[in-house]
């Protein structure tokens, strides 16, 4: 595949931006339209998390809840890892439509934005990832301790804020008249209230009463939603500071086992990813674990997905062995 296609030069941005005042100086605020829904959607989470820890304060929880919530984050979850990164961003398989349809989706319910801003971020993070122009390199922002916080916290959520979160026209050039994507894209908000709505209605299947909705609404809708998001940070940020590198890379990628856990679904092979963005698995060595591909491998076995991508044994060899011993990394990188 043409690299230019994935990580081109040009970043046009839609929609366009708002510009608010004028002084000699320039604009007095320059606001992307995606960056007030994404600010909108963390408020929308955040006050429904704060309402769900009342409510549970109140009425008490039991193993259910807990249960809901990581269930409904694992499912969600792979279509994240499956949907939007490995298969729409990376292009790491070939995927029948109804599949690619419902990965769409499934990632749409975990709020993280639509398929084409998801990417489009993405791709620019792996052209300059750790570098000036990555959208969400936790590297430090100033001397000292405030210095490391500030880079950490943009890392981790500050760049959700800020006008970095918009489309990048040119890097979704192979997406943009998908017909999957477009039609996953134009329903993103019914997708994003099914992922709250239906936590409900299981909770009301399994307690029988008005109050089995709510619980299951609260644990499988704004409080999965808000600990999901979270873990997913964590990749850009966590696992860009801490944790082991099998390959030398340009970036500060790690190998996480904290956030592997946490997302369940081989996210946390961060840096055998940046290596490999093209692999399918990102579990390159015995006794690494990558539940995503290990669904993605049912997938195939049922004739729903194809042309899976993963690099051969002696070409993971080969890079691992380019690992340098530079003394400023070796203690934090092996």
């Amino acid at each position: 595949m043409d690299t230019s296609e994935i990580y081109p030069a040009a970043e046009r941005r839609w929609p366009p931006t708002i510009v608010i005042g004028r002084t000699a100086r320039g604009p007095v605020l320059r606001i992307e339209l995606l960056q007030v829904l994404s600010i909108f959607s963390l408020a929308l989470v955040v006050m429904g998390s704060v309402a769900g820890v009342w409510w549970f304060s109140v009425h008490g929880i039991t193993w259910f809840e807990p249960l809901l919530l990581l269930s409904v984050t694992f499912v969600t979850g792979l279509g994240i890892t499956l949907g939007y990164h490995r298969l729409f961003c990376h292009r790491a398989f070939v995927a029948r439509a109804p599949l690619a349809a419902a990965l769409g989706i499934l990632g749409a319910m975990t709020m993280q934005g639509q398929i084409l801003g998801w990417v489009s971020i993405h791709r620019k993070h792996h052209r300059y990832s750790d570098r000036p122009g990555d959208p969400h390199s936790p590297r430090p922002r100033g001397a000292g301790i405030v210095g490391a916080i500030r880079g950490f916290f943009q890392g981790h959520v500050g760049w959700v804020m800020s006008d970095v979160y918009c489309v990048y026209v040119d890097y979704v050039r192979d997406l943009r008249r998908d017909p999957v994507v477009r039609w996953v894209d134009r329903w993103y908000w019914l997708w994003v209230a099914a992922s709250w709505i239906i936590p409900g209605f299981i909770g009301l299947a399994w307690y029988g009463t008005a109050d089995g909705f709510w619980a299951g609404f609260f644990a499988g809708g704004p409080l999965r939603t808000l600990w999901q998001l979270n873990c997913t940070w964590a990749v850009n940020s966590i696992a860009h500071r801490f944790g082991r590198r099998r390959f030398e890379t340009r970036e500060d990628s790690r190998n996480s086992a904290l956030v592997n856990t946490l997302t369940m679904n081989g996210e946390g092979l961060h840096n055998n990813h940046h290596a490999f963005p093209w692999s399918a698995s990102f579990a390159l060595f015995r006794g690494e674990i990558d539940p995503g591909y290990w669904v993605l491998r049912g997938f195939v076995a049922m004739g729903w997905a194809s042309k899976v991508r993963v690099p051969a044994p002696h070409l993971v060899a080969s890079r691992a062995a380019q690992r340098t011993t530079d003394p400023l990394r070796s203690s934090t990188n092996r």
